[in-house]
């Protein structure tokens, strides 16, 4: 019994010790200035992946379960505890939330469009920011809400070049993005090339949605196999082995 309360005790410690330090280190976190250096790229999670919290927390989890289930010495198990703790915190910065994958599917799918509409309002002889903005308020959906919040950083006085840069970091936004917030500066035909990002885009649209019908086709020849194998079995070559036994009979 002495054993199972000292189990009981430390991983109650370990847990309490887990929280501490992620209430310490998260504030520390947030606080981190732009001039400090950003972390490595295979620590940054994935967009879409869950909160911070809940991959700390996870983590939490699996080093406890380890840690527990392992009868060794304690410095090697405390070892792999972490270890397995620190798999779990990382691995679960890998993952996509379902929600999300569908939002980028949704912008991915309106991406076209946006542009489209964006250089048609310049070529009307709207400004870049004033054509944001009107084709902000014409839009719902996420393609919308990045220029709304396109807009608003420019309202509040952030550079164009710098704004639209910010605006790369979405996925499915960095070509078109990269290449306005350097047009801005040099001065060539921003309409032009939006309209040239949307025709791309619309053509790699149509070339995946024609690779997904063909792989629909392949895909369905397993089960039309299954299905028509058996009854022809059946209908068309027992029938005849039956007659040829009973004839032989």
């Amino acid at each position: 019994m002495t054993d199972i309360d000292g189990t009981v005790t430390l991983l109650t410690a370990m847990v309490l010790a887990g929280m501490a330090a992620w209430m310490a280190v998260l504030p520390a976190a947030r606080a981190r200035t732009d001039d400090e250096k950003p972390p490595p790229p295979w620590l940054v999670p994935r967009p879409g992946a869950p909160a911070p919290q809940l991959r700390v927390l996870a983590g939490l989890v699996a080093a406890c379960a380890i840690f527990a289930g392992l009868p060794w010495p304690l410095p090697v198990t405390a070892g792999l505890s972490a270890l397995g703790g620190t798999v779990v915190w990382w691995g679960t910065g890998r993952l996509e939330s379902a929600g999300h994958r569908r939002v980028e599917q949704r912008r991915a799918a309106q991406l076209p469009e946006t542009l489209m509409m964006l250089a048609s309002a310049m070529e009307a002889g709207l400004p870049l920011r004033a054509a944001v903005t009107t084709v902000a308020d014409s839009l719902e959906g996420p393609c919308a809400e990045d220029l709304r919040r396109l807009a608003l950083a420019l309202a509040a006085g952030v550079p164009d070049s710098t704004a639209w840069n910010d605006l790369a970091s979405v996925t499915v936004w960095r070509d078109p993005a990269q290449d306005v917030s350097r047009a801005v500066n040099s001065g060539e035909g921003i309409s032009e090339l939006l309209s040239a990002h949307a025709a791309q885009l619309q053509v790699a649209a149509a070339e995946k949605a024609e690779k997904s019908a063909r792989k629909a086709g392949v895909d369905a020849i397993g089960p039309l196999v299954c299905c028509h194998l058996p009854a022809f079995l059946l209908v068309g070559v027992v029938p005849i082995i039956a007659g040829m036994v009973l004839g032989a009979l």
